[in-house]
């Protein structure tokens, strides 16, 4: 696998390194697509929870939003923190267990969640939406794998497929 590039933005063109195992970088074609949709929201705090190589959080650090990437693993989190620095970015990394994190006081626009798939995404995706961490006028993006069914007490308003990875978007 290439390593993943930053798209967009003060870093623009520049490559992640990634932990050596236990992570699978957002594709770029998902993270254009992806940013395309937020281009005209306004800059605020962005959650990246899992955020392993850091592709979605350091992007979006990138892209001028004051963004925090949580993840537990250690290898993960020393990267992540190696290419916030690398970057010259500015994005909050916290090595933490994403659930627990969800139950801070803090309230951020935009929650992106990518856990890892062996993981139970829908009892993970449910806790999330109902910790109410997104701010009153924010709201909470799910990457998961595309022939996946996730059914959650809540309906997504959008959903967009790109080839073997799925987004869905849900309002606060």
């Amino acid at each position: 696998m290439s390593k993943p590039r930053i798209i967009a933005g003060t870093a623009k063109g520049q490559f992640l390194d990634t932990p050596t195992k236990g992570t699978r970088p957002s594709p770029a074609r998902l993270r254009e697509a992806l940013f395309s949709m937020l281009e005209f929201e306004q800059r605020g705090t962005f959650l990246d929870l899992f955020s392993g190589s850091g592709a979605i959080g350091l992007e979006a650090s990138s892209r001028g939003w004051h963004s925090t990437c949580v993840d537990l693993s250690s290898g993960a989190v020393k990267v992540l923190k190696a290419n916030n620095k690398k970057l010259k970015l500015d994005a909050k990394i916290i090595k933490a267990d994403a659930l627990k994190f969800i139950k801070t006081e803090q309230k951020y626009d935009i929650v992106f969640a990518a856990p890892p798939y062996p993981l139970d995404l829908v009892s993970i995706f449910q806790q999330i939406l109902e910790s109410n961490i997104a701010s009153p006028e924010g709201f909470y993006i799910f990457q998961y794998p595309t022939k996946l069914a996730i059914p959650l007490a809540t309906k997504p308003y959008k959903t967009k497929k790109y080839g073997f990875n799925s987004l869905s978007f849900y309002r606060k």
